[in-house]
């Protein structure tokens, strides 16, 4: 920006006058003083699921749950099986190609008819106990190739 050279008289301070709109016009046109794009996180498409409904599939018992941010436990995870609830109906996931085990027999990444999730642990301890470690985690979601994140917590134990 060219700060015009004048003085206001009996002053050391710069006259602006012009310099300054011309600085706020460009500005304005580039974006460069306009306010931030909140973006609200849209619904999980997952509905919340039962522990009854998780021990009928074989993913409960020692593993983990990722659960939203009202605690609301929406993926179910044991062994090599895991499970959701997409449009009332319950869907079976299987570690995806290359899954790393994480906690004992644990996979983070699974794979669904339509759909993989990725579970981003963290590490970030929200609450222990004896038998169990709950920290903050994101869920990632790739349908359709769209490919969507909420955060949420992730409860491993026994």
């Amino acid at each position: 920006m060219i700060i015009a050279s004048a003085r206001h008289r009996g002053s050391d301070r710069p006259v602006l006058g012009s310099a300054v709109s011309i600085g706020l016009a460009v500005a304005s046109m580039t974006g460069a003083h306009a306010a931030p794009v909140v973006r609200r996180a849209s619904p999980i498409p997952l509905e919340a699921v039962t522990f009854d409904e998780a021990e009928r599939v074989g993913a409960a018992g020692t593993g983990c749950v990722w659960l939203d941010e009202h605690g609301r436990r929406r993926v179910f995870m044991a062994n090599d099986r895991a499970l959701v609830r997409s449009n009332g109906r319950i869907v079976r996931l299987a570690p995806a190609a290359g899954a790393l085990e994480t906690f004992p027999s644990v996979f983070l990444d699974w794979t669904g008819p339509g759909m993989r999730i990725v579970i981003h642990d963290t590490s970030k301890v929200r609450e222990r106990g004896a038998e169990f470690v709950e920290t903050e985690a994101r869920l990632e979601l790739v349908q359709a190739g769209r490919k969507r994140s909420w955060r949420g917590r992730l409860n491993c134990g026994s």
